[in-house]
């Protein structure tokens, strides 16, 4: 199926890895123009490097998008390359599992939140009046299957997760009537760097060759919170954002879009 997406400009924040890079090869894959943001400017090169290979224009832009400052310059300096801004897609948030509730003090729930949900609403809070401009866009905020269920020791996470769901709800009524369409998606286990980097202290406890061979043990402890009996892939996270930011997906708005193989709970 052709989304559309050919020519459109997309700014992908947390794009050197993860649910962010496998959002920027599919959206390459369409042939979307890519701005690329993320902090780490040696693996961000890498992932830019990668998209340029399918033959689309990239560009990419080290910066932490919890600083309103580099969020306002980046996105400026994205309309002022590309001459417009046809979708954003948040997908940056820190998750550091902490064991104990009470070692969970105020640093980690700030972290949390500032970069799960204030960074989502700098970069929508700049790039909304581009789309009002130019008579419309798609925005997509990754959240979390853990909005919906439990999953120990992230609660912090989760509950910044669940503030960005509801900011997405009201960002999608308010600027419905603008041509702006704003929907979250919510994975399950997917296999990103940051999540097999959470699980490598547990994977050595239990004398486990690989990071990998966790899953079937983690989700039997979880009661099958996945029926796929396996993870999924960064890409199959960024199929499911490709379509919503495409015009396939025109009556989509204001949505939770749960991606996690199924689910028990």
């Amino acid at each position: 199926m052709d989304l559309g997406l050919s020519g459109k400009v997309a700014l992908i924040s947390g794009a050197s890895e993860g649910m962010g890079r496998g959002t920027a090869l599919v959206m390459a894959g369409e042939g979307a123009r890519l701005a690329l943001v993320a902090r780490t400017a040696e693996t961000l090169e890498k992932t830019a490097a990668e998209v340029a290979e399918q033959g689309v224009e990239v560009g990419h832009w080290p910066g932490d998008f919890t600083e309103t400052e580099t969020v306002r310059r980046v996105v400026a300096e994205v309309k002022d390359r590309f001459g417009r801004l046809d979708v954003l897609v948040n997908t940056i948030g820190a998750c550091e599992v902490v064991p104990e509730f009470g070692d969970r003090d105020d640093e980690i729930w700030n972290t949390a939140l500032d970069s799960v949900l204030m960074a989502a609403v700098r970069a929508c809070r700049e790039v909304v009046p581009i789309m009002q401009e130019q008579g419309g866009g798609a925005i997509v905020n990754i959240s979390a299957m853990s909005v919906r269920h439990y999953i120990p020791r992230i609660e912090h996470y989760s509950a910044a997760k669940a503030a960005l769901a509801h900011f997405t709800k009201n960002l999608a009524r308010e600027f419905a009537h603008d041509g702006i369409r704003t929907n979250a998606v919510m994975p399950g286990w997917i296999a990103s760097e940051s999540v097999l980097r959470n699980l490598e202290g547990r994977v050595k406890n239990l004398g486990l060759d690989k990071v990998e061979d966790y899953f079937p043990i983690g989700n039997e402890r979880m009661h099958g919170l996945t029926w796929a009996d396996r993870w999924g892939t960064p890409e199959e996270i960024g199929n499911v954002v490709a379509f919503l930011c495409s015009d396939r997906a025109s009556y989509v708005n204001g949505a939770w879009i749960t991606v996690d193989g199924g689910s028990s709970f």
